[in-house]
């Protein structure tokens, strides 16, 4: 047993120097997308600290983010909104896309906060991830939703004493109307149908 209990150590050892130095690596590609999702001035860590050998190793590892110079670097599970959690695993899953087995995965809040270039970036992060993934992202702008190859709206009614809610593709004119609506509340005029149709030939690929 203390040979067996000595060669554990050991493995995990070297485990965990190999953590260590991806780490880094992987917090520096990360941050490198977040820049680009909004988040400009964010700082990104992976902290890694030794504890007691487990299944795992010895390593307990947090993600630790500051979304703000003046503040310090604090865990991510205790700071970070929906909307950052939600853009730093869309950053995550694109950078391990190769890797990870994981086959579908769903986005909600992703738009919080965001609008212009900013959700471009992230529809294009999303597309860019669903050519390896099935993602489910629930968007209310325009610029996320056209890249969806699939659009899908939900929508609430009230039907006698009850409400009913309605869930239904989009496709086709209904699609453009659908994209000129989330633009500008407005269906039916002609700007928004053009500019609907526009970003759908430009984005929707």
């Amino acid at each position: 047993i203390g040979q067996a209990e000595y060669d554990l150590k050991k493995t995990a050892k070297i485990i965990s120097e190999k953590r260590k130095n991806y780490a880094e690596v992987l917090s520096s590609l990360i941050v490198e997308i977040l820049v680009k999702l909004e988040l400009p001035k964010c700082r990104f860590e992976i902290g890694i600290s030794e504890t007691e050998l487990c299944e795992n190793g010895i390593d307990d590892v947090e993600f630790m983010i500051s979304t703000n110079v003046s503040e310090p670097l604090k865990p991510l599970e205790k700071v970070a909104s929906g909307g950052e959690i939600s853009r730093i695993m869309l950053a995550i899953k694109n950078i391990l896309a190769k890797k990870d087995s994981v086959q579908t995965l769903i986005f909600d809040e992703i738009d919080t906060g965001i609008g212009g270039e900013v959700a471009v970036a992230v529809g294009s992060h999303l597309k860019n991830l669903a050519k390896t993934r099935q993602i489910f992202c629930i968007t209310h702008l325009a610029s996320i939703a056209v890249y969806a190859d699939n659009q899908i709206k939900i929508q609430k009614g009230v039907e006698g004493s009850s409400t009913q809610t309605s869930v239904f593709p989009v496709t086709g004119t209904e699609r453009v109307k659908e994209i000129a609506r989330m633009l500008s509340g407005d269906a039916e005029s002609e700007e928004s149908l053009e500019h609907a149709q526009a970003m759908l030939e430009k984005f929707g690929g």
